[in-house]
């Protein structure tokens, strides 16, 4: 149908989601900080990205893959008025990330926790301004 937006495959996610056991510690830091983090595919994407962060921000990058999060919180400290978007599906990953958060927050960051091909379905054509994909 004219202006029906194709979606990706959702099964094309590979790699496992769970590692060790999270300890006590980790999923409370988890379970405060993602849901205020973690986009909501259920609401429709802004036209502008920007509207996404509690900060100005000046354009918006997409880390796909970005395990533990080192590069991402990097870049997100190095860069204050870029937005970053980062997907890691690894709960453990995330978790690390988060632990991280909770020490040095980074505004300008905002995180999705599955598969990034449906975080693409979302996203408006055209609104980032670059991808890491460190997921090969």
């Amino acid at each position: 149908m004219a202006g029906e937006r194709r979606t990706r495959a959702t099964e094309a996610f590979f790699g496992r989601r769970r590692g060790k056991t999270l300890r006590p510690a980790q999923a409370q830091t988890a379970g405060l900080l993602l849901p205020g983090l973690r986009l909501d595919l259920a609401t429709p994407a802004p036209a502008d990205l920007g509207a996404l962060f509690p900060v100005p921000v000046d354009g918006v990058r997409l880390e796909i893959g970005f395990g533990g999060g080192e590069h991402l919180h990097h870049e997100a400290g190095r860069f204050p008025g870029t937005g970053y978007i980062g997907v890691e599906p690894f709960v453990n990953g995330m978790a690390k990330l988060l632990s991280r958060l909770h020490e040095e927050a980074r505004p300008n960051l905002r995180l999705y926790d599955d598969d990034a091909t449906r975080l693409l379905d979302w996203l408006p054509d055209a609104s980032l301004d670059g991808i890491d994909l460190l997921y090969p």
